[in-house]
């Protein structure tokens, strides 16, 4: 069936195709009469705007889109959910995208974004992304960039994250206060900026506290297949550790299912402490103290800062860290 177009509603209504786009957009030149014929018609017809043209016209598509690396964790999934609610409510619509931890993909849906006319780009980056070249060259063909949770530091594309150095410092500086002098720390993928940084604030914490680390004391597991392995191997290898600090929820999850099978228990035998989204650690018995870094907040802060600099609210978006308070529950 072909689609109905303003020369169609024209032919129908006697008036001129302008007139008719007039009408369609209540421009005040065209009687209030008039224009109610005119909508009569085009709904008649099944006839909608060409967005194409629409976008021409308005120079805007209100579409953000998000680029995730995955949806499969509890993280992502609030943030999504905090960036939609903004979204929404400001007459903004969603696209959301999956780059599946692929750069290759990533640097592909950059490309799609143009292609899509977006207004803006909330991206949080693939562990194989080691520069933002792909985001510049989007940015500066139209669309505002911001990187969230996942990111580098780059002068050009804004970072919204909490201080990972500081967040892991607070968490072991927490356990050391607690009595725990032999804490073992498990992080995820080496390759992701955020788990160096993590990295660095629990080596810190250990020289601030004037406690040896032995470099074995801490993991970094690069493949998903391998976390529980080598989590068991950690602890065999530190029988006398008292203490584990996870960098996520998924390793946080793990770690609980590792002790659970030793027969180990949380806080008896070991005392556990996470960064985690905040709801995971209530789905232990004891729930899980943690350093909450709310995926939401992050969502909706990202989304509220990027529509506040499209609509020339804001006339930068800076580097901004989100708080990550510490959530005292029942594994310490």
């Amino acid at each position: 069936m072909k689609r109905a177009t303003l020369k169609d509603i024209a032919s129908l209504t006697g008036l001129s195709i302008s007139g008719v786009s007039k009408a369609l957009n209540e421009h005040p030149d065209i009687g209030q009469k008039t224009r109610e014929k005119v909508k009569e018609v085009a709904r008649s017809l099944n006839y909608y705007p060409n967005p194409s043209a629409q976008l021409l016209r308005m120079r805007s598509s209100k579409i953000i889109a998000v680029i995730l690396p995955e949806v499969n964790t509890f993280f992502f999934p609030e943030v999504l959910q905090g960036i939609s609610k903004v979204v929404e409510q400001n007459g903004y619509s969603l696209l959301f995208l999956q780059s599946d931890n692929s750069l290759l993909k990533e640097r592909g849906l950059a490309e799609y974004c143009l292609q899509m006319f977006v207004d803006g780009v909330l991206i949080s980056l693939t562990s194989e992304t080691s520069d933002v070249k792909h985001l510049e060259i989007l940015q500066k063909n139209g669309p505002i960039v911001c990187m969230i949770d996942r990111g580098l530091q780059n002068d050009q594309i804004p970072l919204l994250t909490i201080d990972d150095h500081e967040t892991a410092f607070q968490a072991v500086d927490y356990l050391v206060k607690k009595g725990h002098t032999k804490i073992l720390g498990i992080f995820d993928d080496s390759r992701l900026a955020m788990t160096k940084l993590r990295a660095e604030g629990f080596q810190a914490a250990h020289v601030a506290n004037q406690i040896d680390l032995d470099e074995g004391q801490m993991v970094m597991l690069d493949k998903d297949t391998e976390i529980e392995h080598r989590i068991t191997e950690l602890l065999d290898q530190y029988p006398g550790a008292t203490a584990i600090f996870t960098m996520s929820d998924k390793l946080m999850i793990k770690a609980c299912h590792v002790l659970a099978c030793l027969g180990l228990k949380i806080p008896e035998d070991m005392a556990l402490i996470a960064i985690s989204d905040g709801k995971a650690p209530h789905y232990h018995f004891p729930a899980i103290t943690h350093m909450k870094h709310s995926g939401e907040e992050v969502g909706q802060t990202a989304a509220r800062l990027l529509i506040e600099k499209l609509e020339g609210k804001k006339a930068k978006i800076e580097f901004v860290k989100i708080q990550a308070p510490l959530i005292e529950l029942g594994s310490v």
